[in-house]
Protein backbone atom coordinates (compact mmCIF):
# COMPACT_ATOMS: atom_id res chain seq x y z
CA UNK A 1 0.00 0.00 0.00
CA UNK A 2 1.43 3.22 -0.97
CA UNK A 3 1.73 5.97 1.77
CA UNK A 4 -0.75 8.45 0.18
CA UNK A 5 -3.45 5.45 0.33
CA UNK A 6 -2.89 4.73 3.61
CA UNK A 7 -3.26 8.56 4.32
CA UNK A 8 -6.57 8.65 2.65
CA UNK A 9 -7.37 5.61 4.69
CA UNK A 10 -6.43 7.80 8.25
CA UNK A 11 -8.63 10.57 6.35
CA UNK A 12 -11.72 8.60 6.23
CA UNK A 13 -11.38 6.75 9.48
CA UNK A 14 -11.53 10.15 10.94
CA UNK A 15 -7.58 10.00 12.27
CA UNK A 16 -7.12 13.77 10.46
CA UNK A 17 -3.91 14.91 12.88
CA UNK A 18 -2.63 11.48 11.96
CA UNK A 19 -3.05 11.53 7.96
CA UNK A 20 -1.80 15.85 8.06
CA UNK A 21 1.77 14.70 9.67
CA UNK A 22 1.70 11.82 7.19
CA UNK A 23 0.71 14.05 4.24
CA UNK A 24 3.23 16.86 5.26
CA UNK A 25 5.89 14.35 5.67
CA UNK A 26 4.92 13.14 2.21
CA UNK A 27 5.15 16.88 0.86
CA UNK A 28 8.92 17.21 1.54
CA UNK A 29 9.88 14.42 -1.24
CA UNK A 30 7.16 15.67 -3.17
CA UNK A 31 6.23 19.01 -3.11
CA UNK A 32 4.27 19.68 -6.03
CA UNK A 33 2.22 16.43 -5.93
CA UNK A 34 -1.47 17.52 -6.78
CA UNK A 35 -3.14 14.39 -4.57
CA UNK A 36 -0.83 15.45 -1.35
CA UNK A 37 -1.61 19.22 -1.72
CA UNK A 38 -4.92 18.56 -1.54
CA UNK A 39 -5.36 16.10 1.00
CA UNK A 40 -3.52 17.73 3.28
CA UNK A 41 -5.29 21.42 2.75
CA UNK A 42 -8.66 19.18 3.40
CA UNK A 43 -6.94 18.11 6.49
CA UNK A 44 -5.85 21.53 7.62
CA UNK A 45 -9.57 22.58 7.04
CA UNK A 46 -11.11 19.99 8.88
CA UNK A 47 -8.19 20.53 11.67
CA UNK A 48 -9.84 24.19 12.16
CA UNK A 49 -6.68 25.57 10.58
CA UNK A 50 -7.85 27.57 7.66
CA UNK A 51 -5.07 29.76 7.25
CA UNK A 52 -2.57 26.55 6.41
CA UNK A 53 -5.15 25.21 4.12
CA UNK A 54 -5.26 28.40 1.73
CA UNK A 55 -1.54 28.05 1.94
CA UNK A 56 -1.29 24.52 1.11
CA UNK A 57 -4.18 24.80 -1.71
CA UNK A 58 -3.23 27.64 -3.62
CA UNK A 59 0.17 26.13 -3.63
CA UNK A 60 -1.91 22.87 -5.23
CA UNK A 61 -3.76 25.39 -7.56
CA UNK A 62 -0.60 27.12 -8.62
CA UNK A 63 0.93 23.89 -10.08
CA UNK A 64 -2.36 22.42 -11.06
CA UNK A 65 -4.79 24.72 -12.57
CA UNK A 66 -7.23 22.36 -13.77
CA UNK A 67 -7.91 20.66 -10.48
CA UNK A 68 -11.41 21.76 -10.03
CA UNK A 69 -11.88 20.07 -6.31
CA UNK A 70 -8.77 21.90 -5.45
CA UNK A 71 -10.58 25.01 -6.02
CA UNK A 72 -13.82 24.36 -4.35
CA UNK A 73 -11.27 23.05 -1.28
CA UNK A 74 -9.73 26.79 -1.51
CA UNK A 75 -13.00 28.08 -1.94
CA UNK A 76 -14.11 26.07 1.49
CA UNK A 77 -10.93 27.34 3.20
CA UNK A 78 -11.58 30.77 2.32
CA UNK A 79 -15.01 30.43 3.77
CA UNK A 80 -14.22 29.29 6.92
CA UNK A 81 -12.09 32.40 7.13
CA UNK A 82 -15.07 34.58 6.55
CA UNK A 83 -14.13 35.59 3.16
CA UNK A 84 -16.81 35.42 1.07
CA UNK A 85 -15.32 37.28 -2.11
CA UNK A 86 -12.25 34.61 -2.74
CA UNK A 87 -14.36 31.95 -1.69
CA UNK A 88 -17.35 32.96 -4.50
CA UNK A 89 -14.37 33.77 -7.13
CA UNK A 90 -12.77 29.78 -6.38
CA UNK A 91 -15.97 27.61 -6.12
CA UNK A 92 -16.65 29.91 -9.77
CA UNK A 93 -13.19 28.80 -10.78
CA UNK A 94 -14.03 24.99 -9.87
CA UNK A 95 -17.33 25.81 -12.16
CA UNK A 96 -15.47 27.01 -14.89
CA UNK A 97 -13.10 23.82 -15.17
CA UNK A 98 -15.99 21.23 -14.34
CA UNK A 99 -19.87 22.65 -14.45
CA UNK A 100 -21.43 20.04 -12.68
CA UNK A 101 -18.73 20.07 -9.93
CA UNK A 102 -21.64 19.21 -7.02
CA UNK A 103 -19.24 20.13 -4.61
CA UNK A 104 -18.28 23.18 -6.08
CA UNK A 105 -22.67 24.18 -6.81
CA UNK A 106 -23.38 23.29 -3.34
CA UNK A 107 -20.70 25.44 -1.49
CA UNK A 108 -22.11 28.40 -3.79
CA UNK A 109 -25.34 27.86 -2.71
CA UNK A 110 -24.06 27.77 0.39
CA UNK A 111 -22.63 30.84 0.44
CA UNK A 112 -25.56 32.64 -1.68
CA UNK A 113 -27.67 31.50 1.58
CA UNK A 114 -25.23 32.69 3.75
CA UNK A 115 -25.14 36.25 2.21
CA UNK A 116 -29.43 36.05 2.35
CA UNK A 117 -29.85 35.72 -1.89
CA UNK A 118 -32.06 32.56 -2.15
CA UNK A 119 -32.89 32.59 -5.37
CA UNK A 120 -29.09 32.39 -6.46
CA UNK A 121 -28.79 29.55 -3.59
CA UNK A 122 -31.79 27.93 -5.23
CA UNK A 123 -30.29 27.37 -8.52
CA UNK A 124 -26.95 26.21 -7.29
CA UNK A 125 -28.72 23.51 -5.08
CA UNK A 126 -30.91 22.67 -8.24
CA UNK A 127 -28.21 22.16 -10.03
CA UNK A 128 -26.18 20.28 -8.15
CA UNK A 129 -29.09 17.98 -6.98
CA UNK A 130 -29.60 17.28 -10.77
CA UNK A 131 -25.90 16.09 -11.15
CA UNK A 132 -26.34 14.22 -7.33
CA UNK A 133 -30.01 13.02 -6.36
CA UNK A 134 -28.50 11.43 -3.04
CA UNK A 135 -27.01 14.26 -1.01
CA UNK A 136 -29.33 14.60 2.08
CA UNK A 137 -27.38 18.30 2.93
CA UNK A 138 -27.83 19.35 -0.44
CA UNK A 139 -31.89 18.38 -0.57
CA UNK A 140 -32.61 19.85 3.03
CA UNK A 141 -30.41 23.02 1.82
CA UNK A 142 -32.67 24.09 -1.24
CA UNK A 143 -35.55 23.40 1.03
CA UNK A 144 -35.03 25.82 3.48
CA UNK A 145 -33.51 28.02 0.68
CA UNK A 146 -36.73 27.87 -0.80
CA UNK A 147 -38.69 28.11 2.80
CA UNK A 148 -36.84 31.63 3.15
CA UNK A 149 -38.61 32.14 -0.20
CA UNK A 150 -41.63 31.87 0.48
CA UNK A 151 -42.23 28.87 -2.01
CA UNK A 152 -43.43 26.37 0.63
CA UNK A 153 -44.44 23.48 -2.22
CA UNK A 154 -40.84 23.32 -3.19
CA UNK A 155 -39.41 23.30 0.26
CA UNK A 156 -41.41 20.74 1.16
CA UNK A 157 -40.71 18.46 -2.00
CA UNK A 158 -37.06 18.88 -1.19
CA UNK A 159 -37.20 18.84 2.91
CA UNK A 160 -39.56 15.02 1.50
CA UNK A 161 -36.33 14.35 -0.45
CA UNK A 162 -34.34 14.57 2.36
CA UNK A 163 -36.12 12.68 4.78
CA UNK A 164 -36.41 10.00 1.94
CA UNK A 165 -32.33 9.69 1.80
CA UNK A 166 -32.18 8.69 5.05
CA UNK A 167 -34.73 9.06 7.93
CA UNK A 168 -32.04 8.50 10.58
CA UNK A 169 -29.98 11.58 10.49
CA UNK A 170 -30.54 14.39 12.74
CA UNK A 171 -31.11 16.42 8.76
CA UNK A 172 -34.03 14.24 8.42
CA UNK A 173 -35.32 14.94 11.82
CA UNK A 174 -34.81 18.54 10.91
CA UNK A 175 -36.10 18.42 7.56
CA UNK A 176 -39.47 16.59 9.45
CA UNK A 177 -39.77 19.30 11.89
CA UNK A 178 -39.89 22.04 8.54
CA UNK A 179 -42.22 20.03 6.69
CA UNK A 180 -44.48 19.97 9.72
CA UNK A 181 -43.81 24.38 10.36
CA UNK A 182 -45.17 24.36 6.44
CA UNK A 183 -48.31 22.27 7.46
CA UNK A 184 -48.94 24.55 10.03
CA UNK A 185 -48.44 27.59 8.13
CA UNK A 186 -50.89 26.15 5.24
CA UNK A 187 -53.90 25.53 8.17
Amino acid sequence: MKEIDFALMLMKDGKISAAKDMLADLLESDPQNPDILFHLGMCYSQLDNPEKAVQVLSACVKHHSGYADAYVALGYAYALLRENGPAREHFQKALEIDPENSFALQNLGNLYGMENDFAQAIECFEKSLAVNPADQQTAYSAGYACFQTGKLDKAEKYFGVAVDLDRSTQLAEAAMEMMRSIAERSR
